[in-house]
């Protein structure tokens, strides 16, 4: 699907380039052409659902959906009351069941909660007989980072755990309080970061509130220092009534302000907040003209290599859902059963199919619908142009001022 877009120069003088977003195809942009090879990716649907396989790249533990936080956009927050309530003695369960169903060492294991180290007992038991049995695995936590303290930053030390920490900067009050202004959760924060600084960052999320990157920047530069890296979560989708008419609904204006904030964050340092390589992703797919057939979903669960399993052995849709509802989509001693019944992938969707940024944003949630998606649509969209300008300003030195087809 072809779209005209409008450059403005620094003289205001007005150009324009076309751009393809289901052939990479781009005409306007100085960049060389060498496509690529590329397969189809099977594309889920509620009645074309899809397995997993038994060679998973990414694994992920669901340790259960307790925190001691309560984030007022919490996507987990409508799903707690469908989280299984496990014991430490099923981490011994989890581990011998292990064999009968994984066939080869994933490349990554990840620990999710809620806020994981409230299983800090799990996590002792868990971490070292995963690492003894695949040996090259990469661990990684994602964190509130208010729990830690000297055993359990030996402990991520000793299995070379890369840390996130989650924290919006100035919009923290809309997860809970700042362990920043705990003097001695600060302290070990800063300890981890002065020993593990190139495994640990901090993650925020962008709300209607807070989306001004350049205060988000100021934020840590001030607390933390220069040169702690802090990415993005991305910007805040909408999983319940309480988000859809709080944080999470952005009025047009205010969208506008965070297409804005993204392409000027982006302008000033074409590295920052981790956004580069999203912009380099998008270069890569008009030089070598990826379809838009060979695009999965933005979180990459819809793919066979891609399971979360809690230590029951239910699999679910994701690491955010629970496993006694519908998001149960099987369990690991039934294998072959196992169906990704909840899911949607993007293409059929009109309004992703029509989208000039669908190669940047690869569909939002792949589980919402409704008028949740439709919400948490327009807030990626407007996410998502702003690195789309960014990426056009970089080769051209001129801003997108407008858009038009689909």
């Amino acid at each position: 699907m072809w779209f005209d877009l409008t450059l403005e120069a620094r003289d205001g003088s007005r150009h324009h380039m076309r751009y393809n977003s289901h052939t990479s195809e781009c005409e306007g942009l100085p960049l060389p052409v060498e496509p690529g090879v590329f397969e189809p990716v099977e594309r889920v649907s509620k009645s074309a659902p899809l397995g997993k396989s038994r060679a998973p790249r990414v694994l992920k533990i669901q340790l259960g959906l307790s925190c001691n936080y309560a984030c007022s956009y919490c996507n987990q927050a409508v799903q707690i009351g469908d989280a299984t309530v496990s014991k430490l003695a099923d981490v011994a369960q989890f581990l011998t069941q292990l064999d009968g169903w994984i066939a080869q060492a994933p490349e990554q294991i990840e620990l999710w909660g809620g806020e994981p180290f409230l299983y800090w007992a799990k996590i002792k038991r868990l971490i070292p007989a995963l690492a003894e049995r695949f040996p090259e695995v990469v661990f990684s936590i994602i964190t509130n980072g208010s729990l830690l303290d000297r055993e359990k930053l030996d402990f991520i030390e000793q299995y070379d755990i890369a840390i996130g920490i989650s924290h919006d900067g100035p919009g923290q009050h809309l997860r809970g309080p700042d362990p920043l202004d705990d003097p001695h959760k600060r302290r070990w924060i800063e300890t981890l970061l002065a020993e593990r600084s190139e495994k640990t960052s901090f993650n925020a999320v962008l709300t209607r509130e807070y989306h001004d990157l350049r205060a988000l920047k100021a934020w840590f530069t001030e607390k933390v220092g220069p040169d702690v890296f802090v990415g993005l979560e991305g910007v805040v989708n909408v999983y319940d009534a309480a988000t859809a008419i709080g944080t999470g609904r952005f009025e047009p204006a205010e969208l506008n302000s965070l297409t804005r904030s993204i392409f000027e964050a982006l302008a000033e340092d074409p590295n920052a907040f981790g956004l580069g390589e999203r912009v380099d992703e998008f270069y890569a797919s008009i030089q070598r003209r990826r379809p838009i057939e060979a695009l999965g979903q933005k979180c990459g669960m819809d793919s066979p290599d891609a399971i979360a399993v809690d230590l029951r052995g239910n699999v679910m849709t994701c690491q955010n859902t629970g496993a006694k509802g519908a998001h149960k989509i099987g369990h690991v001693a039934d294998f072959e059963a196992i169906a990704l019944d909840t899911a949607t992938h993007f293409a059929f969707r009109d309004e992703c199919m029509a989208c000039p940024v669908v190669q940047l944003c690869k569909g939002s949630c792949m589980f919402l619908e409704g008028d949740f998606f439709k919400q948490s649509c327009a807030n990626e969209f407007a996410f998502n142009m702003g690195i789309l300008m960014a990426a056009v300003w970089h080769l051209t030195g001129m801003v997108v001022v407008g858009v038009e087809g689909g």
